[in-house]
């Protein structure tokens, strides 16, 4: 394994392949990187932006390029010294659609396929006529509209039929119904004749209506899935199917080609995708390590909590760094200005949830609407096992999912991790906790049932009951925890509580306001102790917002008073007759989103749709005015046509570039700070696309944007005075890091005390040295101390950050 020194983020699509990824090899040398760090390979569905919809884990994606274009990428970095970190996703597979010849087959053969068990599929239904057949929610109108229509047109496909919707969603007809039609009609296009009805005339398609009725799959309207789904998905996502890796054949299947390219030395690492929808993580990444043809770099996919530290004997590298991410902006965030603005995002959007009955109430909202179907069937999992035994016969199936209900609303993890082993006493306690404050919140749900769905959870109900059973609804449950957290939390809460959104992103918690320079000290400690070469990001292709948004909108903090002024200015300009034309909420929301992505550059010319897109994004993901299902377009275009109107009003802007520049110098103060740190701290820093230079990007898809490449290699190029900070202060690190390599991967990590309002530490190996200094101060402009003589890396007079390294 070629150990990664940094890592660098690269959205492969078919718009960026394999020989782009290739060209823009010297320009990662150039900047200091180690290792390529790609978005999934595999064969995904067509025109995929992001390649976690898998629907063939035995190729490549042919839109990347053919494998030679991959092994030649992997060479011309090889060549330099470099490697490739691949990001690869084990959960789930795309669906729908006419490429995943593994669900073509399930549906085509229902229970019968060989592929039935490798899908978390329920094969039996309470409802009537769907034993047997696969939910197939893909419709944007209801299954009579889609079929009187002329959407659904029966089509032949060289090994008989299939049902084709709207022309792009496969579904194949059972074999059997196959041959009897050739044999009834004599010819397919007899066959296909007869099963075609007359647009707009519902009687007309009889016919083919009977005999979709009698497939293994059932076809409606997507929305109907929250309530009836019948297998795993990724979070909502009913086009993403849960795989069962647990299972030997299935993992075998799943892992065939990326071991190769391990074995061939193509590629030194993964990056494991949503480790929490596993049923066993510890147990997929002990296979994984022993089967693995050789020893790589592994990191997973892992959002903790803030009281949660990763697990000890996972045999991983560490996690991709979300967490890291957290603590930067935290320690960033003038702890001293929380109170003024709590009291300031209060005054101007009225009453304020707080965050934790924020988060509860939204994880409360998905699991009766999107979530449903999944906690029904859980509801089932351990009413079964109740129902087996007289000693708790009577606790119903409505009682048991109230009861589930409340303790996955209450859990403060994403998940548990109970497996053949049994449960660690860590995860019993949050177990025990997350049912404590259920029976406390819901004094109205029998005390029994939460006894019962405790002593489950726990491992504690005793002999009697069936383990297999038990097994079973564990998994469930623990697989079921990690969607609702992540769809209540990270996608509604987090759009929802605005008080100050350079805290509102993946693996933060905004509650948590600021970070004090000895708890960042002791969590570096603790990383280099545990996990030496865990990842270290600052932005991903998740985050809400870039890591310069965040930086810039964190200087708020520092001078809450003047953000204060400036909004209510804001406000009262762009108000219409003394009244907000959109709710309060979303405009402090856009207030903050305009500091934060108003470009460092100058040049603003497309703001204005990314800001539309981003906050419409917001609106839906928040709920509350709109929504994915079901979109309040007159509201939307309230909002969108409210940020067009804003940016063309002179007096506004000239309000917003007078009182924000201040606020702006502070928060690229920030950000070099946060870039400086995150590249010396213990961890392999991952630099994602494009943010080696200020990275203001929205959410996704904003954040998917193609990056101008030739010029930010031509700003590497340029004299020393024409470069920008941020582009000098990343390449001169990386660079650093490649000749003291040694240093950053062994080195001693020794916090420095200079006083209240200085973040130093030193790393020390042999004589090798590094000090880095920040200025904590209000404005980040007090002016740093020199405490080492060595020569400087980085840092000037006025500048926020100094690094120093030599040898002593």
């Amino acid at each position: 394994m070629i150990a990664p020194r940094a890592s660098y983020r690269l959205q492969l699509n078919k718009h960026f392949t394999f020989a782009d990824a290739t060209a823009l090899v010297p320009y990662l040398d150039d900047l200091g990187v180690s290792h390529a760090y790609l978005s999934p390979v595999l064969k995904a569905r067509p025109g995929s932006t992001h390649g976690y919809d898998t629907v063939d884990h035995g190729q490549l994606n042919p839109e990347l390029g053919p494998f030679e274009d991959f092994r030649r990428l992997a060479r011309t970095l090889q060549t330099r010294g470099m490697g490739i970190i691949l990001d690869f996703v084990p959960n789930h597979m795309g669906v729908g659609g006419a490429d995943n010849a593994l669900w073509l087959d399930v549906l085509k053969h229902g229970p019968a396929s060989r592929y039935a068990d490798w899908f978390d599929i329920n094969w039996h239904s309470a409802r009537p006529g769907m034993e047997g057949k696969l939910l197939v929610p893909f419709l944007g109108a209801t299954y009579a509209e889609s079929l009187a229509a002329g959407y659904l047109r029966l089509k032949p496909d060289g090994e008989g039929f299939a049902v084709w919707a709207h022309d792009g969603d496969k579904l194949p007809i059972r074999p059997e119904d196959a041959s009897a039609l050739l044999q009834h009609h004599g010819s397919a296009g007899a066959v296909i004749t007869t099963h075609t009805g007359q647009a707009g005339h519902a009687e007309s398609w009889s016919a083919l209506d009977s005999l979709i009725a009698t497939q293994h799959w059932r076809l409606v309207h997507f929305s109907t899935g929250a309530d009836e789904i019948n297998y795993r998905r990724f979070f909502v996502n009913s086009d993403l199917a849960g795989i069962r890796v647990e299972r030997p054949d299935v993992f075998a299947h799943v892992h065939a080609l990326i071991f190769s390219l391990i074995e061939e030395g193509l590629v030194d690492g993964l990056r494991i995708d949503h480790i929490d929808g596993l049923l066993d993580p510890k147990g997929y990444l002990e296979t994984l390590r022993a089967r693995c043809p050789r020893p790589i770099y592994l990191v997973v996919e892992k959002i903790l909590a803030p009281h949660e530290a990763l697990r000890k004997d996972w045999p991983i590298d560490g996690t991709t760094g979300y967490e890291v991410g957290a603590q930067l902006i935290r320690v960033l965030t003038r702890g001293a200005g929380e109170p003024a603005v709590s009291q300031n995002y209060a005054a101007f959007v009225g009453e304020v949830t707080p965050l934790h009955e924020e988060i509860y109430h939204c994880k409360l909202r998905v699991m009766d609407n999107e979530l449903a179907a999944e906690l029904a069937a859980l509801a089932r999992y351990f009413a079964a096992i109740a129902w087996s035994e007289a000693a708790t016969a009577d606790l119903s199936e409505a009682g048991l999912r109230r009861a589930l209900r409340e303790i996955i609303a209450q859990l403060q993890v994403y998940r548990s991790y109970a497996d053949h082993t049994g449960m660690t006493a860590r995860d019993r306690r949050e177990i025990g906790y997350a049912v404590a404050r259920a029976r406390r919140q819901q004094k109205q749900i029998q005390p029994m049932l939460f006894d019962f769905v405790g002593a489950v959870l726990g491992g504690t109900l005793g002999a009697a009951y069936d383990p297999r059973a038990i097994a079973r609804a564990v998994g469930r449950f623990q697989q079921y925890c990690g969607p609702v957290m992540a769809k209540g939390f990270e996608d509604t809460a987090l759009y929802r509580y605005n008080r100050l959104v350079a805290l509102n992103d993946v693996g933060a918690h905004p509650d948590r306001f600021a970070l004090s320079v000895a708890a960042f000290h002791d969590s570096n400690r603790r990383r280099q102790a545990n996990h030496p070469i865990s990842m270290l990001a600052t932005s991903t292709h998740d985050s809400k917002r870039g890591e310069d948004i965040r930086a810039l909108i964190a200087a708020i903090a520092d001078a809450p008073d003047l953000w204060a002024t400036a909004v209510a200015e804001w406000r009262a300009m762009l108000a219409v007759d003394g009244r907000d034309t959109i709710h309060p909420n979303d405009l402090y929301l856009l207030f903050q989103l305009l500091l934060g992505g108003w470009p460092v550059s100058g040049d603003a010319d497309d703001l204005c749709a990314r800001l539309q897109g981003a906050m419409v994004k917001s609106l839906r993901e928040a709920r509350l005015r709109s929504d994915w299902g079901v979109n309040d377009t007159a509201y939307e275009a309230a909002v969108t046509g409210f940020v067009e109107q804003a940016l063309v009003n002179d007096r506004f802007l000239a309000s917003f570039q007078a009182s924000s520049a201040p606020l702006r110098q502070t928060g690229q103060r920030k950000a070099l700070i946060q870039a400086a740190l995150k590249l010396t701290i213990p961890g392999v820093p991952d630099i994602y696309r494009g943010a080696e230079d200020w990275e203001q990007s929205f959410v996704d898809p904003d954040n998917r944007r193609p990056v101008d490449f030739a010029a930010l290699a031509r700003r590497l190029a340029q004299p020393l005075p024409g470069r920008d900070d941020k582009l000098i202060l990343t390449q001169s690190l990386l660079q650093l890091r490649r000749r003291l390599s040694g240093l950053f991967s062994e080195g001693s990590y020794e916090a420095v005390d200079c006083g209240p309002d200085v973040l130093a530490f030193r790393r020390r190996l042999g004589a090798d040295e590094l000090v880095v200094l920040a200025d904590l101060s209000l404005g980040h402009d007090a002016g740093l101390p020199t405490i080492a003589d060595l020569p400087t890396i980085y840092g000037s007079a006025a500048g926020p950050v100094w690094i120093m390294a030599g040898k002593r």
